[in-house]
């Protein structure tokens, strides 16, 4: 019998929330699901000149829900997520008792964002000079700036991360919130995804020719997707916590798995492979196997690629089961339309109702078995059946797939695959403004080489009169001559090279088993940019047949962790996470988190990476951040107390091992991640009101989790934006902790701030130092969205271990 301490701790869905075409409480969805009754409509309204089949949240009156004041900061994706979200805390019977605390967390998933605030640029014509412009682009729309809604509304200030992995985001986002409660990083999680109704989204499906002409039938006629909207999410704790407070049990998740296709970005990999390995990843976390799975809510848009990809991986994967078939299985976009970001979630949501109530959920609108995909389907009526386990399984753009098993709670056991072990950096890259090798890079950085120059300058920049930090000796084709740059947009290419870089520096290119067993986790804030503004282009004035089919697969974030996957052939863990200044930072939390549990994966690379668009560089000078050129600084500084920033771009990439891989293998360790802590001021309405109150938290749980008293510390980082309060916020937390450092490093004023990048570009600053004279440091990012992230880097010996690197 296996002892108590290698059990790991069990977690449980205890609340349960929606927003839905076919229902806003979990009653009425729950009726509709059994009656197999769809929310796709035809709507008249939508578009001025034709009638769009679609499944709109209808009964939602936002006016009814939200101040006038919140009306206006907060978008359609983010006030179906605040209804969802608020019906969970209350379903599970938690809320935020101590308002001191950073032990709960919010893990929000969503495919597009804020997107509606688009469609009304482009409706204006694509008029920049339009009141509220700038604003409504560069923060409303701000993937990150949902989840931070709803982290204000709700009052959480634990770790408030956004994730984009297109159609699986919520699925990864469960996932994400899985591996926080087994660590002990958090209490409680909400964790789920919404995606509001965009024109702009209709539009490039339409122009990809993936909408069907009625309600979406998959694995039946007609084929095509039915785009919906709406939220979905759930609580999770610990089963402990659960029963000290006496809490309704709905299931138990017991495993999850996240692939690459490492294929193409808008096709599913035709054999279904990458999705046969996130099963058999979330199997095997599950501790069941394969006979033990009772019924699939599957993904199942519509189309004639995904369902057929989808059949054939599944009539692979179950071939050599006691049963030779694949279980009953069910779609549940064929009644809610596809939720986008909340689709995983709502699938999660649709298993436990079924599980709970003793029944298969059906596929709506089914009538004929189309061919290839001859599985039972659960066509039109709800079966009855007996459920203790089920697989709930998303593949999204990019060829990010997401799975998740659970059941009936205590049906198998939670023992640990694998001891943890420190979690080293062993591989670094760097594209920036002052060089795109390490050497370089470090070279400029103690030589005070600057790689601002004035906006005039750069030849894409539209705006005379300020600063930007653009890349001036990228040679692509001498860094890597085999990326073909036709199929890469320009943000990904510097993040594909930017990993290449960094696996060649830890030794690990090329990569061995097919790239199975490395991960890729991708930060980003704008996505690509530039395809951004050249598919507005596309439909400036409301040109909506004219939608790019060629841009479009690129405004989804994952997009460029598709393409880096599928130039360098990753095929492992997948995550897209989008936010402010602190997204790197938040990104390598998030891998360590992933990661350091998992058998599966022998290394993980961490990218973040941003282009200067003209779009988003023209909209920030017009929200007056920007540092002009008549300005007496020429770098990010804010000793007057002005917003001071001078955008960049670049990417930086690190690999990740565990420290006994890297020894075995003689590599090197430019430091362990010895501790990390993440906070939310949750204040969006009135930013930062807080001052640095949440950072200091976050600098504490750092500390507490590295094992180390402040004045251990020996080096801090600070990521200095150049936006006021967010520099404020950084520099009066570090002073209060660290007063016996006597600098504040930051290499943002040589570079520029690449929203993203920066702060890992900060990290590898300190890192490269850290190889000359080793050191115990932290850096510090905020965003401008109140999130907050510490980051302890130990590069000394500890606990007797001799420190690799040479």
């Amino acid at each position: 019998m296996e002892s108590d301490q290698n059990k790991r701790p069990r977690i449980v869905v205890t609340g349960m929330g929606i927003c839905t075409p076919i229902g806003n409480t979990i009653h009425e969805f729950q009726i509709n699901l059994k009656g197999g009754k769809t929310g796709i409509k035809q709507h008249s309204g939508i578009f001025a000149d034709r009638q769009a089949w679609a499944a709109l949240v209808e009964d939602f009156n936002p006016a009814e829900q939200f101040s006038s004041e919140e009306l206006t900061c907060y978008d359609r994706t983010a006030q179906m997520g605040i209804l969802a979200a608020r019906q969970a805390m209350e379903d599970a019977g938690v809320s935020v008792s101590d308002v001191e605390s950073i032990r709960n967390a919010l893990i929000f998933g969503t495919s597009h964002g804020g997107r509606s605030q688009l469609d009304r640029y482009v409706e204006s014509g694509n008029d920049i000079e339009a009141p509220g412009t700038a604003e409504r682009i560069l923060e409303k729309s701000a993937h990150y700036h949902q989840s931070a809604a709803i982290a204000s509304k709700l009052g959480i200030h634990g770790p408030c991360i956004t994730l984009s992995n297109a159609c699986s985001s919520s699925g990864a986002a469960i996932g994400y919130a899985i591996e926080l409660l087994r660590s002990g990083a958090s209490d409680w999680v909400l964790a789920g995804g919404a995606d509001g109704f965009s024109k702009l989204t209709y539009s490039g499906f339409e122009a990809l020719g993936a909408m069907a002409d009625g309600p979406c039938a998959p694995f039946s006629d007609p084929i095509g997707m039915s785009l919906g909207d709406g939220a979905g999410f759930l609580i999770l704790e610990r089963l402990e916590s659960a029963q000290s407070r006496n809490a309704k049990i709905y299931a138990e998740l017991y495993g999850w798995g996240l692939s690459w296709d490492a294929y193409h970005i808008t096709a599913p990999e035709p054999s279904g492979d990458g999705m046969l390995r996130a099963i058999e990843m979330a199997v095997s976390d599950a501790g069941i196997t394969k006979n033990e799975i009772d019924y699939i809510n599957i993904h199942g848009t519509g189309t004639r690629a995904n369902d057929a990809a989808e059949a054939v991986g599944l009539t692979r994967y179950f071939e050599d089961s006691d049963s030779g078939r694949v279980p009953p299985l069910s779609a549940t976009k064929s009644l809610t339309g596809h939720m986008l970001g909340a689709s995983s979630a709502l699938g999660v949501i649709a298993s436990i109702i079924g599980m709970n109530e003793s029944w298969l959920p059906p596929t709506a609108n089914f009538t004929i078995v189309r061919p290839g995909c001859e599985l039972d389907a659960v066509p039109n009526q709800a079966r009855d059946a007996s459920i203790d386990f089920f697989m709930a399984q998303s593949a999204a753009f990019a060829g990010a797939n997401a799975v998740l098993i659970g059941g009936k709670p205590g049906q198998a056991e939670q023992n640990d695959p694998q001891a943890e072990d420190e979690i080293v950096v062993s591989g670094m890259g760097v594209i920036s403004p002052i060089g795109c090798e390490l050497a370089r890079f470090h070279d400029a950085i103690h030589r005070q080489r600057s790689g601002i120059i004035p906006s005039e300058d750069a030849p894409f920049l539209d705006l005379k009169g300020y600063y930007c930090g653009m890349l001036q000796d990228y040679q692509p084709r001498k860094l890597m001559p085999a990326l073909n740059l036709r199929r890469v947009d320009r943000v990904a290419s510097f993040a594909t090279i930017a990993a290449s870089l960094a696996m060649k520096d830890a030794g690990l290119w090329p990569l061995i088993d097919g790239g199975k067993r490395t991960g890729l986790v991708v930060a980003i804030t704008r996505g690509a940019a530039t395809s951004y503004e050249k598919y507005l282009e596309s439909v400036a004035g409301e040109q909506w047949t004219k939608a790019s089919a060629v841009y479009f697969p690129n405004l989804v974030m994952s997009s460029v962790g598709g393409q880096v996957s599928s130039s360098l052939g990753i095929r492992g863990i997948t995550s897209s996470l989008v936010g402010g200044g602190s997204a790197g930072l938040q990104a390598l939390v998030h891998a360590v988190e992933l990661f350091r549990r998992n058998p599966h994966q022998d290394s993980v690379i961490v990218v973040a990476s941003d282009e200067l668009a003209s779009l988003y560089f023209k909209l920030h000078g017009k929200r007056g951040l920007l540092l002009k050129s008549n300005s007496v600084a020429t770098s990010t500084s804010n000793a007057e107390g002005q917003n001071s920033v001078v955008l960049g771009e670049g990417s930086v990439a690190f690999v990740l091992e565990k420290r006994s891989r890297v020894m075995e293998r003689g590599g090197r360790s430019y430091g362990r991640i010895a501790g990390y802590g993440l906070s939310h001021d949750a204040s969006l309405l009135h930013p930062c009101q807080s001052g640095s109150k949440w950072m200091e938290k976050a600098i504490g749980s750092a500390l507490e989790s590295a094992r180390l008293d402040a004045a251990q510390i020996e080096r801090v980082q600070v990521l200095a934006s150049g936006r006021r309060n967010v520099d404020c916020r950084e520099r009066s937390s570090a002073s209060k902790f660290f007063s016996h450092c006597s600098t504040l490093d930051s290499v943002t004023p040589l570079t520029g701030f690449a929203e993203a990048s920066s702060g890992l570009a900060n990290l590898a600053a300190m890192l490269l130092d850290f190889q000359q004279t080793p050191r115990r440091g932290i850096m510090l990012a905020g965003s401008d969205d109140g999130g907050n992230a510490a980051l302890v880097i130990d590069s000394l010996t500890q606990g007797g271990v001799e420190r690799v690197c040479r």
